[in-house]
Parts: C-alpha cells; structure tokens; sequence
C-alpha cells in the first residue's frame, strides 16, 4: 500500500460518483493509465470535501504496483486542479491525529471579541446537531471534539483556524455560519450555548464551500516529496494569488468611488 499526500483547488467534490469527475476518480484514472495502479479502489483517505472545498494536506491510500514517479503523475494531472506532493509505502493504514481546517471569511465589518468568545464555547466535546448537515440515518453520532479553534484579521478576512479529530458534513461551514451571526451581533453569545445543548434545535446557515481548505489531516508519516511538483505547484498558487489580488482591487476601486 502507499499513501499519497494530495492537494486541490476546489473544483471537484471528493468522494468517487458515477459521473467520475471528482478528485479520486480522476486520480485513479490517472493512476491507472501510467500504469501505477494496482487495484481501481481508495482503500481511505483523510477526508472528504465538497465541490468547492481546496484542500493542501488530505491524503489516499491506494494499492500501487511500483514506487510512484511525483512528477510523471504531476504532468499528467496538469491543468486538472489536482497534485500529488508527496508518498510513502506503508504496511498498514495510519491513524490520522487530527485535522486542520481553515476557513477565510470576508471581513464585514464583525466584532471579532464576540466571534472569538463565541468559538472558545465550541472548544471541546459537544453535540454538534444543530451545526453539522442531519443524518437521517441517525447511524453517526453527533458528538465530536474540537482541539481549538484560533482566530486572526487583516483588512480583508478573517482566518478561522478549526482543529479536531472528526468533522460531521457541513460542520465547519455551519461553525462559520454561527460565528458570522455572533459577529454581526444578530445572535448574542450565550446562543452558542443553546446550540451545543442535546435537547435544543435550531437550524443553522451553511456557509459557501469556496472559503474552506482542508490544511492538514494528520498522520505520523513522513513522506517523501518531489522538489520539482513542490516547485511547479507553487507556481500555480502564486500565479492564483496574482489573479485574485487584482481583482481585488478591482472591486475596492469600484466601491470607493460609489
């Protein structure tokens, strides 16, 4: 087995579906016609994004027939939004620590003490019903950890740093969602608390996927990189940076003169 460390912009959703356009699929269709690919199958992976959502640091284990070639995979993935940035051999599938999500919220204007008193309340372990998609099926408990939860501004957003074990679907958006009306003072917050309560149910808003990254899910392995996809995926993102930071400014222009 070999682990693959993989990053992606956030153009496709995760998880393999019929339509095969989705960040394993593609993967594996790559994998398989450089021949890499010994079995047509994720065996586990990180963690699983939606359409929208960029990660740096998830990872898949797959079956391989050979030690991978990083910038071979690369080049065939080009123009894709997919990376591999780094693999190992492993004997058996490694337990992954924690994960590091990040989510860039526009800056509006919020009272970020209460955002930040509010998300010192979500610190620990709590039912998360009412900020996470509900599961019909009841067969997930609703119960997860959050190791922390930091928070930091400039003019332009806030980045909101969340830690934990486990994540249910739409959680962290949903975090994001209860922290925007916190900040924007629409909800007192005490609220939070109500939230976390087993016995309470409110609906929560879900935020867009586009500002959420998956940093890191965290595993002790220590993989080996290739300094030319590192190179070249770097190139991508400041060219990226470039483009936005544009646009930006574009759009402050046309409110400043408003």
């Amino acid at each position: 087995m070999y682990i693959l460390k993989i990053a992606y912009d956030g153009r496709y959703s995760f998880q393999q579906q019929p339509h095969k356009q989705t960040v394993c699929d593609i993967l594996l269709d790559t994998l398989e016609e450089i021949d890499f690919l010994a079995k047509k199958k994720i065996i586990y992976s990180g963690g699983r994004t939606d359409k929208g959502v960029s990660a740096l640091g998830n990872f898949v284990v797959v079956e391989l027939k050979k030690e991978p070639i990083l910038s071979y995979i690369n080049a065939k993935l080009k123009d894709k939004g997919i990376w591999v940035l780094g693999y190992r051999e492993i004997d058996k599938i490694p337990k992954v620590k924690y994960r590091h999500y990040r989510y860039i919220l526009p800056n509006i204007g919020y009272d970020l003490n209460a955002i930040k008193e509010g998300a010192k309340k979500m610190i620990g372990t709590h039912s998360f019903h009412n900020l996470s998609k509900r599961d019909r099926t009841k067969e997930k408990s609703p119960i997860r950890t959050i190791c922390n939860i930091k928070i930091s501004e400039n003019e332009f957003y806030l980045t909101i740093d969340i830690i934990g074990e486990s994540f249910l679907w739409n959680m962290v958006r949903k975090i994001v969602g209860a922290l925007d009306l916190v900040g924007r003072g629409k909800k007192p917050v005490d609220w939070i608390d109500k939230l976390l309560d087993e016995n309470y149910r409110e609906g929560v808003p879900t935020f867009p996927p586009d500002g959420l990254i998956l940093v890191e899910a965290k595993v002790d392995v220590d993989y080996i990189y290739d300094s030319y996809s590192i190179r070249k995926f770097k190139e991508y993102w400041k060219e990226f940076f470039k483009f936005y930071v544009m646009k930006i400014g574009i759009a402050k222009t046309v409110l400043d003169f408003i």
